[in-house]
């Protein structure tokens, strides 16, 4: 009982806990050497402490009980037969469960398990007390429920459903089990971890043929709450008539048995000091992650994390503040990363953290696991209480991108590694790839990422506008187009910062902002009669639109500018319209009530459903450039064209076709009756110049 009391506080050492188990566990390793074992193995095998102190090899062990009468046979036979169940076991890792009696009459029940990576643990129970108990069974009734008391198995019954009618047994009464069963069948007993229907295929066919079966096991929740293991164990039962009356057999708690194999379990898969997984699962990880990449296409990633000064941390304030220390680290790392992200412990300091499935593109794979890697940093890099100390350890982080499994484990781990030393080599607490050319790219699109941000709050962004003109080339609206002026390198692209935008979470205060700015530019106009008859095109992004407050937020900048909302004209690509469309569908018709009109920008370039373009509340088209390019010359363009033209007027739409050039160009579209035209032969982008100094950026996300 002491020794139960002290378990249960956490005062003895893993050996200790293994030499109270009543079962004897023998570890072999891949040579089949004894190298360890329990009390218990000395005490129910019989065997002499200077015989497995020693090391001795199986063959050994096994002289010795044909020498003490614990086995019949020739040595060298049974030996042959041992090294037989063992290879067996490795091979197919099942275990081997076997029996003997030894010559003091003690009856052993032993099972063998093959660990991962080589060597065997054996295990046996004393079941001496269990066969003579089967055998008073046998005997008669009365002797059953007297011994069913004194035995760690019990005895069960059920009728010709399988429903449970009688249980008796120690077990049964000290866990007050019968009301759990009784009347059930048992897959309609609670459980812990149901098991799965095909789970019950071997006992429910061995029930149908009404054959015996043995060691049957299922995991339950006793009233207590506790969760133990059973192994049910039957007969099929005939009365005198030979007509089936049900099952009886045995069930037998084998929970001492599952916790010690969970136990070797962890010691073989999980680092023991954090719980993360260790260098052998990691790798098996990895693996898996490699066969999952060459099937999906898509590129993942290995960071490899040190910590830094984690030495001189240990030296100053000893082993258990950095286990502690490492322990934080390790919680850290799990917090940071998706549930379905494996992270590692390869040992001493050094962590691994595998990203799967980033993106097919290796770019955009690479960017993202930039920003987890930075996340992990930033985690990392905190001070941690310790024992009352302020304890930091920065990381330096290595990355490295794999797809499909043309790489060895080792090569993947080793570029990580490398990829680290760059890390500190730059200074510590850093992250950096192992393709210089790849750290290059990420870097520059965190610095455009980071001064697009202060570009947005300092008022480096502007509206320029191109006009969109009618059938007499008079100027009837422009569309907003955003540009960005860098203090150092001038006019950025458009092409070039929108991605980044987008990626980054920025581009929905942008696309506020650009709300704002148009409406205001719209209510000038209004003072303008030369203007106020305009309208001014605003582009839409995918997630503007999903934000679920995106009508609220137009109506917000139409209201503080005064705009009229019949004069702005909202631009949606074909893409918008592949996701979550009733929302979009609702979202649009809420803003349309309003006056607000919705084009539908580059037609005919996407996969637009004719279904869905007759239920939006769209008021114009627009034919993308790329057909309006080549109209003179390809037929096929021309045709597109005419086609959009004719769809358009069935529709009541108007249409808008961009990228007209040339005078051939605008006289042939508006032969086939067009009457909106936008291009540079009309006027190429110019400032939409504001009527007060710019409105002050909204608030951005961090990050």
């Amino acid at each position: 009982m002491a020794a139960d009391e002290a378990a249960r506080s956490g005062r003895l050492s893993l050996a200790e806990l293994l030499d109270h188990l009543q079962h004897a566990l023998v570890v072999l390793d891949g040579c089949g050497h004894v190298v360890g074992y329990n009390r218990s193995a000395l005490t129910l095998l019989e065997l002499p402490e200077d015989l497995m102190a020693r090391a001795p090899l199986i063959d050994e062990v096994v002289r010795w009980q044909v020498e003490r009468g614990d086995l019949k046979g020739q040595p060298e036979r049974l030996i042959e037969r041992v090294w037989h169940h063992l290879r067996a076991t490795q091979a197919s890792g099942e275990p081997h469960v076997y029996s003997y009696t030894t010559a003091s009459g003690r009856t052993l029940q032993g099972s063998t398990i093959a660990l991962p990576g080589g060597g065997w643990v054996r295990i046996y129970t004393d079941v001496t007390r269990h066969a003579q108990t089967l055998a008073a069974l046998r005997e008669s009734e009365a002797r059953l429920r007297s011994l069913t008391e004194l035995s760690a198995d019990w005895f069960w019954e059920w009728d010709e459903e399988g429903r449970y009618t009688r249980m008796e047994g120690r077990v049964v009464r000290e866990h007050d089990i019968a009301p759990l069963f009784l009347g059930r069948r048992p897959w309609e007993v609670a459980a812990l971890n149901r098991p799965r229907p095909e789970d019950w295929n071997a006992l429910l066919q061995a029930v149908r043929r009404r054959e015996p079966f043995q060691h049957f096991e299922v995991q339950r929740i006793l009233p207590n709450g506790r969760s133990h293991w059973f192994a049910l164990s039957g007969e099929p039962v005939y009365d005198a008539q030979g007509v089936f009356r049900g099952y009886r057999g045995i069930g037998r708690d084998i929970t001492a048995r599952k916790e010690a194999e969970a136990t070797i379990q962890r010691l073989a898969f999980y680092d023991g000091l954090t719980g993360l997984c260790n260098r052998r699962a990691f790798q098996d990880r990895l693996l898996q992650a490699q066969a999952s990449s060459a099937r999906s296409g898509r590129w993942a990633a290995l960071c490899f994390i040190d910590l830094d000064d984690f030495k001189d941390i240990n030296d100053a304030f000893g082993h258990a503040a950095g286990d502690a220390l490492l322990r934080e680290m390790a919680q850290r790392l799990r917090e940071a990363v998706r549930a379905d992200d494996t992270v590692g412990r390869l040992g001493g300091d050094e962590f691994v953290v595998l990203l799967e499935d980033l993106h097919a593109d290796e770019e955009q794979a690479a960017w993202r696991a930039q920003q987890v890697a930075e996340k992990l940093r930033q985690a990392l890099e905190r001070p941690a209480v310790i024992g009352g100390h302020d304890l930091q350890a920065t990381p330096s982080i290595g990355i490295t991108l794999f797809r499909g499994q043309a790489d060895k484990i080792e090569e993947i781990l080793g570029r990580a590694d490398l990829a680290m030393y760059h890390s500190k080599a730059a200074g510590r607490n850093a992250v950096r790839f192992f393709d210089p050319a790849m750290q290059a790219r990420v870097v520059q699109r965190a610095t455009l990422q980071r001064e697009l941000r202060h570009g947005l709050r300092d008022g480096e962004l502007a509206l320029f506008g191109q006009p969109i003109v009618d059938a007499q080339a008079q100027t009837c609206g422009q569309e907003a187009l955003l540009r960005w002026r860098h203090p150092v390198r001038g006019m950025v692209p458009p092409a070039e910062f929108i991605p980044v935008a987008e990626q980054t979470g920025l581009i929905l205060p942008i696309g506020q902002w650009v709300l704002r700015e148009a409406c205001r530019v719209l209510a000038r106009w209004a003072a303008d009669p030369a203007r106020a008859g305009w309208t001014l095109a605003v582009n839409l992004s995918a997630r503007q639109l999903r934000q679920p407050d995106f009508v609220a937020s137009v109506q917000a900048a139409l209201a503080d500018a005064g705009a009229d909302p019949r004069r702005l004209k909202l631009e949606l690509t074909e893409s918008l319209l592949l996701h979550d469309v009733e929302d979009t569908i609702a979202k649009m018709e809420a803003l349309a009530s309003l006056g607000i009109q919705f084009a539908l920008d580059d037609f005919g370039t996407g996969y637009s459903s004719l279904a869905y373009l007759k239920r939006l509340p769209l008021t114009q088209l627009k034919i993308d450039r790329s057909f309006v390019r080549d109209l003179l010359s390809d037929p096929n363009d021309a045709a597109i064209a005419r086609t959009i033209l004719q769809l358009a007027q069935s529709l009541e739409m108007e249409v808008v076709a961009e990228g007209v050039e040339t005078v051939g160009q605008y006289e042939v579209l508006r032969a086939m009756g067009c009457r909106l035209f936008q291009g540079y032969h009309f006027g190429r982008p110019a400032p939409l110049e504001p009527a007060d100094p710019p409105a002050a950026a909204p608030a951005q996300p961090a990050g």
